[in-house]
């Protein structure tokens, strides 16, 4: 088979092989040599070991008979074209099935609202001009160190949102869950500040704020509404344990709760806590002494969470669709070309691991001398991922360093709640507790049972 003349076709898909695989060997020991410093051989030698036998075994072809390169070309190709049809269909797949739930979920319950198809920045729009209603977007203080707002020399680093204003928080479902802010800018009723003592504060992210539920089925309401007792969250979307901790410093050590629940989210929160590092001000809270004094500050908050948020509304009116669209197909294609859910189901994605960042546990360490000194307790509320159940096998306890993270918790001698063992574990259909069963975040029921959960360990601890 000739390409032009003596050059033969066949040759040049052998060369083709070859080259990619010295391609793939080479990006390999970049990653491995560069990126993770040798510091993830385990992971890295099963590829190193495919990508040396690929080229090995493609220079041997290169001296076969033109009748030999044939068969091995042809079934290479073969191989590579059902391997990524298989691929593709199995991307796709969940997302077709998705969508069909929803539309399902929506059907049934036949919604008649009319912010179905509205994003959030509708929704805002439409409640000021339609309904002259002073409302803003739940900002979170995640959103700073990524767009660099802040200066942090002379500003300050707001930990909640606008206060006293309703707030368009999030959507997982039919409606969005709309509140109004407390007078620091969290997701509680304001009247909870004007107790003199407190008994239950929360510190969290997206889970502890209240995603995607309203105001009165949160953990923090939940949990009031169960004990009859004052429940204050400072819980914010995108929150890390550095974040937490600054929140715990500057609101809870003014109220000095008797309970603390520190609701840790396996999924993210340490690596939310990488990006927290970069924050000078974020890490100047583990000296003692540091605070923002944010609790007397708000006036000047609302003034730059504001500010803020025109700047964001100004950018969101820039953005071009075609470029959204753009990403939105090149991610799934990035992923197709990997083989990503091949290479998770053949357990090749596994084995990078990466140590638990020592400031976690610094950090936790302060957290729990720090409610010690005003004598309150504090509790660690493990918060399972989803994605835990969402095979026939739940995933063992290596994943996410579920077993790390406990260890480090009961070696510091904080008690923990383990919602996945204690809750999760012990429901025939974890999913349901989730809402619509495709999102992330829990539905009104489970909150509900987790916070009935939590306040029955802790009364039997007590």
């Amino acid at each position: 088979m000739k390409l032009f003349r003596g050059v033969s076709l066949i040759r040049i898909s052998v060369y083709l092989y070859l080259t990619i695989f010295l391609f793939l060997f080479c990006y390999t020991f970049y990653r491995a040599e560069f990126i993770h410093s040798g510091n993830q051989f385990f992971y890295y030698n099963k590829y190193y070991s495919i990508f040396i036998f690929g080229t090995l075994f493609w220079f041997v072809v290169l001296f076969l008979n033109e009748k030999r390169k044939l068969q091995i070309v042809v079934l290479s190709t073969s191989l590579i074209f059902i391997l990524y049809f298989y691929e593709t269909i199995s991307f796709f797949a969940p997302s077709i099935l998705k969508l069909n739930l929803i539309k399902s979920v929506y059907k049934e319950a036949s919604i008649k609202s009319q912010f179905d198809t509205k994003s959030k920045y509708d929704v805002i729009q439409e409640l000021k001009i339609n309904k002259g209603i002073d409302v803003v977007p739940s900002v979170f203080p995640k959103a700073f160190i990524k767009k660099k707002w802040i200066n942090e020399e002379i500003d300050v680093f707001p930990l909640g949102g606008v206060s006293n204003t309703i707030t368009v928080f999030c959507k997982e479902g039919e409606e969005f869950s709309i509140y109004k802010s407390d007078r620091y800018g969290f997701n509680n009723l304001d009247k909870v500040w004007n107790n003199k003592k407190v008994f239950w504060f929360l510190v969290g992210d997206s889970f502890t704020q209240g995603s995607c539920v309203q105001q009165n089925e949160n953990f923090a309401s939940q949990i009031g509404s169960l004990t009859k007792q004052s429940a204050i969250s400072v819980g914010m979307s995108g929150n890390g344990p550095l974040i937490e901790l600054a929140s715990l410093k500057e609101y809870g050590s003014k109220k000095r709760p008797r309970i603390v629940l520190w609701f840790y989210f396996e999924r993210n929160d340490l690596k939310d806590l990488k990006n927290e590092k970069s924050s000078s001000i974020f890490m100047k809270y583990l000296n003692e002494n540091f605070s923002q004094n944010l609790y007397s500050k708000q006036i000047k908050i609302d003034k730059k969470l504001k500010t803020y948020i025109l700047i964001a509304e100004k950018e969101l009116d820039k953005e071009k669709l075609e470029k959204k669209e753009n990403l939105e197909k090149f991610l799934p294609l990035k992923k197709i070309i990997r083989l990503q859910i091949i290479r998770d189901k053949s357990a090749l994605d596994r084995g990078l691991d990466y140590d638990i960042d020592p400031l976690f546990e610094k950090i936790m360490l302060k957290a729990r001398n720090l409610v010690n000194e005003w004598g309150g307790k504090l509790y660690f509320v493990y918060l399972p991922d989803k994605e835990r159940y969402s095979s026939k096998t739940v995933k063992d306890d290596r994943y996410l360093k579920r077993l790390q993270v406990i260890k480090l918790i009961n070696n510091l001698n904080i008690p923990m709640i383990d919602i996945h063992e204690e809750f999760f574990m012990k429901q025939i259909d974890p999913l349901a507790f989730y809402a619509h069963r495709i999102y992330g975040h829990y539905n009104p029921e489970g909150y509900h049972k987790i916070s009935e959960l939590i306040v029955k360990k802790i009364n039997n601890i007590n």
